[in-house]
């Protein structure tokens, strides 16, 4: 994991994890959002604990830890309606 230091909420300077996250981070996010909502990203980290900023805790949730994200191959019926639309939008 590598660590950078960049001005965080309200220009305080704080150093920042990057890279993969772990089991416990994670785990520390979907609590947070759990408690308190998936509002006001810029102080989210600070409040729950995690040295990551408010942006890479925002990603994490939306593309990997919220609730409802399917995961896995698509089903035949996804596949048609994705070429039916395809057929009568075309590209855009």
């Amino acid at each position: 994991m590598v660590r950078k230091t960049e001005r965080g909420y309200k220009g305080v300077v704080v150093v920042v994890n990057r890279g993969v996250w772990t089991a416990e981070e994670d785990q520390k996010l979907v609590e947070y959002v759990r408690l308190h909502g998936d509002k006001n990203w810029r102080t989210l980290p600070a409040k729950a604990g995690l040295n990551r900023c408010g942006k890479s805790c925002r990603l994490r949730w939306l593309n990997y830890l919220r609730p409802g994200i399917k995961r896995g191959n698509i089903s035949e019926e996804e596949e048609d309606l994705i070429i039916r639309l395809h057929n009568l939008l075309g590209n855009r």
